[in-house]
């Protein structure tokens, strides 16, 4: 079993894992230790980061808590002195809030865009304006011209009708999907644990908690944030949605020559343990992936990407043998226009064709 003690390779998991933000810099160094130097020791998990802030036990004085009374609930002096008209305000500025930024919102008019953007479409549109324009020409100048009864625009309106259907179908399909799926991320963020403070068991929101609260964990969690291991007995995590590792990574301290990094997005398997926070939000790992999902391009199937592929080559092979077959017909209504007694005046000739 590989342990964070047993790592040569330090290279973070994730691109920019060693560059953190520097907002709130004046606000760390008044705790002692920064939000870059508690992130920097967790991608990679790097013991000897961890030695060189004193430990566990070091890193919960510095962040100015006591294991085993937690935070103040009304925590509102800073670490300088200063008050503050929110609680955890100074310890928020310093290390983030336990929230990721909302995510850019497709707009439907986005989704009906993305719609009509189907070579097949494109082609339907095309088709519908020449019949269109060639229908309108029949009724008011060509041989349907003292018809009490215009249809020489229907069909071309019926194709724009379709097509319209079709991309306005699409788009409400999807923007339902989207916001059902915003209801549904919004609803697995909303979900409690239990923290340690003013010495009792306490339970928050994940959003409420704050870097140096005790976490306190317990089998079946779904670790929220990154944290340090402090005690607990046998607690045994599965990292496999963090770090893709498949196998069981037991917790405990350096001491014990054990893993005491307990990553966000972790899920307990067994045992019972705390743990003090050490990155939320942004900063700690799961939000860090989360992010990086965002920025990156949505994954195309195997499926999606031959559907693609066939759909393209039935527009490409439509568009030719429309093409074809009007320069077919063409050629042949002309050679017949050529064989007639009395060549036909080009008005006549456009309203046959």
């Amino acid at each position: 079993m590989a342990t964070a003690t047993g790592g040569s390779e330090h290279t973070p998991l994730l691109p920019g894992g060693a560059n953190t933000s520097q907002a709130g810099s004046s606000y760390s160094s008044a705790f002692g230790v920064t939000a870059g130097e508690l992130t920097d020791m967790l991608d990679p998990k790097d013991p000897e980061k961890l030695q060189e802030l004193g430990g566990a036990a070091q890193i919960c004085k510095k962040l100015q808590v006591d294991p085993k009374v937690g935070l103040r609930q009304r925590e509102q002096i800073g670490a300088s002195g200063e008050h503050y008209d929110e609680p955890f305000q100074a310890r928020r500025a310093a290390f983030g809030r336990n929230t990721l930024p909302d995510a850019n919102v497709v707009t439907f008019w986005q989704l009906l865009y993305a719609a009509y953007n189907d070579h097949t479409l494109i082609m339907l549109t095309i088709a519908a304006a020449v019949s269109l324009a060639v229908g309108i020409y029949d009724d008011m100048l060509g041989s349907h011209k003292d018809d009490e009864v215009k249809v020489g625009w229907v069909e071309g309106a019926a194709i724009f009708l379709a097509v319209l259907v079709v991309c306005f179908t699409n788009a409400i399909n999807d923007y339902q999907k989207e916001k059902q799926f915003q209801k549904l991320n919004a609803k697995k963020e909303d979900r409690t644990v239990k923290v340690r403070r003013d010495g009792g068991e306490v339970e928050i929101g994940v959003q409420e908690l704050n870097v140096g609260d005790i976490l306190l964990i317990e089998p079946g969690d779904i670790i929220p944030v990154d944290g340090v291991y402090l005690d607990g007995h046998n607690m045994t995590c599965d990292e496999s949605s963090a770090t893709g590792e498949s196998d069981a990574v037991k917790k405990g301290t350096m001491d014990e020559g054990r893993d005491p990094f307990v990553l966000s997005g972790a899920k307990v398997l067994e045992g019972v343990g705390s743990m003090v926070v050490v990155a939320v939000g942004t900063r700690s790992f799961y939000g860090k992936i989360m992010m990086a999902m965002r920025q990156g391009e949505t994954a195309v199937t195997p499926l999606q990407r031959k559907l693609d592929i066939l759909a393209e080559q039935i527009a490409k092979y439509g568009m030719s043998a429309a093409i074809l077959l009007l320069i077919t017909l063409t050629v042949k209504y002309l050679v017949n226009c050529a064989l007639a007694p009395e060549f036909p005046p080009a008005s006549i000739m456009f309203s046959q064709f």
